[in-house]
């Protein structure tokens, strides 16, 4: 059995406020549960949307990769490791001032 799960989202106003909003989804176990609990027509509408999101975003990013105007720079094997070692580095420097109880305005009067 499904079980429903409330959560929060938010946007931003054309006035510059952030609105926050409650909505609730349910939370599917497996395949047989989504049957179960929204039918074998929705399961396979809602399937075929993602499949075709999925492609889109990925068609999309490509397409701006291709044209130049993607804000995400395609990065070689080598810069992709280097930028994992860096961001476990900073994760190991981050739970060492977490452990030491340091917080950002400690670290600006250093």
């Amino acid at each position: 059995m499904a079980k429903t799960i409330t959560a929060q989202g938010s946007y931003n106003a054309p006035d510059g406020k952030e609105i926050t909003f409650d909505f609730s989804y349910i939370v599917i176990d497996s395949v047989q549960d989504a049957i179960d609990e929204l039918g074998s027509d929705k399961v396979k509408s809602s399937v075929q949307r993602m499949i075709k999101l999925d492609a889109s975003n990925i068609a999309r990013e490509k397409a701006k990769v291709a044209n130049g105007h993607s804000s995400r720079k395609p990065m070689s094997e080598e810069e992709k490791a280097h930028a994992k070692v860096e961001r476990q580095a900073d994760r190991e420097l981050l739970n060492v001032l977490k452990a030491k109880g340091l917080t950002l305005k400690d670290l600006g009067s250093l």
